[in-house]
């Protein structure tokens, strides 16, 4: 058998990630003298000092940032272990956290999930949303067990498949200079102010990696986390922009036109989900949903206008998400 207990090797954890252990007794509701026993016995069993003790708190040496790689792990692995055990008690419903960008969590997943809910009652979700980078963050911590974003960074850790092409259209308002035209060259849009999306938005990386591959560099007026702040900005005439398609709505946003581009851009919009969770109830039910869902040339749309018509008509409160 192992030579080291686990649950010194977990209060261990605990310790070496806040570096102190008045914070770990508090975490886990010990007494500061339980956790140091835990360490001093973990220490003994390796045969390996693992820990520096000083006044502002303490560090790991060599060997126990060694240690404290496995921990991380053998912890990780532990709630998981919880939360399948929690999934197949029948008196216990899971929560399965679904992240993607702002823009998809107003246009596109309250039709996903309504949809998802009404084939899986009684299904719990929690709806997380912030830039590609930050929600490919939280995946691999584990906040999020499935994210649906573009042009996520390839990792050994994660299962991906696509879910859906989205097209880059210029976005300006209906008198400007460029609207009359059928397309527009990247080289048209330099010399007007380019309102963009913030760090670790996937289409501001796909834009501006085309406007550098050919050798161009755009009058940056200004950088927003919103759609909906970039969509107000260019309606009143301070910049122009570079948005999904989608990200339009001609019924809504009156004052606004969109230009193809000469030069196509698209976002590979693709579902991604931990190695670790394809055998969780929760993650392979949504995956299997989202799988079917691909079938379709443009699963998105196809949901908006199901969704639409399902509201018209019935007015069900099911095609709404349950969030929590």
């Amino acid at each position: 058998m192992f030579q080291f207990s686990f649950s010194s090797l977990l209060v261990f954890e605990v310790v070496a990630r806040t570096r102190s252990f008045s914070k770990a007794a508090q975490i886990l509701s010990m007494t500061q003298p339980g956790v140091s026993n835990h360490i001093a016995q973990l220490e003994a069993q390796t045969g390996l000092g693992l820990i520096r003790r000083d006044r502002g708190g303490c560090d790991l040496t060599t060997e126990g940032k060694i240690v404290y790689r496995y921990a991380e792990k053998i912890e990780k692995l532990g709630s998981e272990l919880e939360a399948a055990l929690r999934a197949l008690r029948k008196d216990v419903v899971p929560v399965l956290r679904v992240g993607t960008t702002v823009n998809y969590a107003k246009k596109i997943m309250p039709f996903i999930l309504g949809d998802f809910q009404m084939r899986n009652p009684g299904a719990r979700i929690k709806l997380d949303a912030g830039a590609s980078v930050e929600m490919e963050r939280t995946l691999l911590s584990g906040q999020n067990d499935v994210i649906i974003v573009a042009n996520q960074h390839a990792s050994r850790m994660v299962r991906s498949f696509p879910f859906v092409r989205e097209e880059l259209v210029l976005v300006l308002r209906r008198d400007h200079p460029l609207a009359a035209r059928k397309a527009v060259s990247l080289p048209d849009i330099q010399r007007y102010p380019l309102i963009i999306r913030e760090e670790g938005s996937a289409t501001r990386r796909v834009v501006l990696d085309a406007f550098s591959g050919m050798g161009i560099v755009p009058t940056v007026l200004i950088e927003a986390n919103s759609s909906e702040f970039i969509k107000e900005w260019v309606s009143r005439g301070e910049g122009v922009s570079i948005l999904i398609e989608r990200a339009i709505n001609p019924e809504e946003d009156t004052s606004l036109t969109t230009v193809p581009l000469l030069e196509p851009l698209f976002l590979e919009v693709a579902v991604h989900y931990l190695k670790s969770k394809e055998y969780d109830p929760s993650v392979q039910k949504f995956i299997r949903y989202m799988k079917e869902l691909t079938e379709n040339p443009d699963p998105a749309a196809v949901l908006e206008r199901s969704a639409s018509e399902a509201m018209r008509t019935a007015g069900s409160r099911a095609s709404q998400p349950t969030l929590s």
